[in-house]
């Protein structure tokens, strides 16, 4: 009877999910294109698995650590495109993946029996390492992701670090066994332990890691509390809140950092650091104050739906859309279309910014 190696389920779910990656349009031709590499290597490599452990196709075996060290530094690039300003990695980015490619390409020439193996684990331990530092990132330092996706972004993220560290325990332990020289006792116990080895740094990399790095704060972020802000922040600032009363380009729903500083022709970064010392928080709150605003004023003068308001004012979610609107209003949205006060009962000084 024919059977279907494991690692041919791995491979179906990678293209599924490239398939819908590189679909997204909200997600800049770069952060797709890497994407859309990392995972299709993936579902090769897992078939490639297949064929060897299962039908004996040996020859692949030649080519399969060729395309494994290629993995792991097309899903860093891409998660790097989605936190740069022109949504494409950095040249010094690229540098670095280029460098370390090369070299491991080098390494495997090496005219020894374990050195392919050895390659393929070090390549991806560096990058379990640069895609775990890639957690520290604050919201605003994905300046390519609208904040309603950021959290789904930091999923991601954590996915592929989880993933590359198992990818590392489980060729650990094949190179254990190829160095005990077939002894049936060590082998043994290290393929009952293999098991125990992915859950063990599936668990520590869930809950170490993100408490080794340490949460960021949901306010202000990357700001040192030290920092005041100069002339040039106010007047960005009063730039970027005229354009925001002016346009309601608030009322998209995949606004990023990175459109803002496109249109106001500056860095991103001097976005968001003129928002965090100028109002003490994060572009995603800046940007729902306008939101809920908009949001309080219709509520006031229609009779829509408060989905439909919602929706219209730039919310795609309404968790997030209650959560905020409490926060800023101290009630509601159906209590406050109700009882509540615009010029009143409003909590928050970014509601009534463009009063000002």
């Amino acid at each position: 009877m024919t059977t279907v190696p494991t690692s041919w389920l791995l491979s179906i779910l990678a293209v599924f999910i490239a398939t819908a990656v590189v679909s997204k349009p909200h997600l800049p031709s770069a952060a797709r294109i890497f994407f859309g590499l990392g995972l299709g290597l993936i579902a090769v490599v897992a078939g490639f698995v297949g064929l060897r452990s299962e039908y004996g196709v040996g020859v692949l075996g030649k080519l399969q650590p060729h395309l494994a060290i290629l993995m792991a530094p097309m899903l860093w690039l891409g998660f790097q495109s989605l936190a740069s300003s022109t949504g494409a990695p950095t040249r010094k980015k690229l540098m670095l993946a280029a460098v370390s490619l090369m070299v491991a390409e080098l390494a495997l020439f090496v005219p020894t029996a374990w050195s392919a193996d050895v390659v393929v684990i070090a390549i991806n331990t560096v990058y379990v390492v640069l895609l775990a530092a890639m957690l520290r990132k604050p919201q605003d330092a994905f300046v390519q992701v609208a904040p309603h996706r950021f959290r789904t972004t930091r999923i991601a993220l954590l996915s592929a670090l989880l993933f590359m560290a198992l990818i590392v325990a489980a060729d650990i332990t094949i190179l254990l066994a190829m160095l005990s020289a077939g002894n049936a006792g060590v082998i043994h116990v290290l393929t009952g332990a293999s098991g125990v080895v992915a859950a063990v740094v599936m668990l520590c990399a869930l809950i170490g890691v993100p408490l080794f790095l340490g949460a960021q704060p949901h306010g202000v972020s990357g700001v040192s509390a030290a920092q005041v802000p100069v002339e040039e922040d106010h007047d960005l600032l009063c730039r970027l809140d005229q354009m925001m009363v002016d346009h309601q380009i608030f009322t998209d729903p995949d606004l990023t950092l990175a459109r803002l500083g496109r249109r106001l022709h500056c860095p991103a970064r001097s976005v968001s650091k003129a928002i965090n010392l100028v109002h003490k928080e994060n572009v995603s709150r800046y940007i729902n104050g306008f939101r809920v605003r908009h949001v309080a004023m219709l509520l006031k003068t229609t009779d829509r739906p408060v989905t439909d308001i919602m929706l219209e004012s730039g919310f795609q979610s309404k968790s997030s859309f209650n959560a905020e609107f409490r926060r800023l209003t101290g009630q509601t949205p159906s209590s406050y279309r109700k009882h509540g006060n615009f010029d009143d009962i409003v909590l928050n000084r970014d509601l009534k910014r463009s009063d000002s």
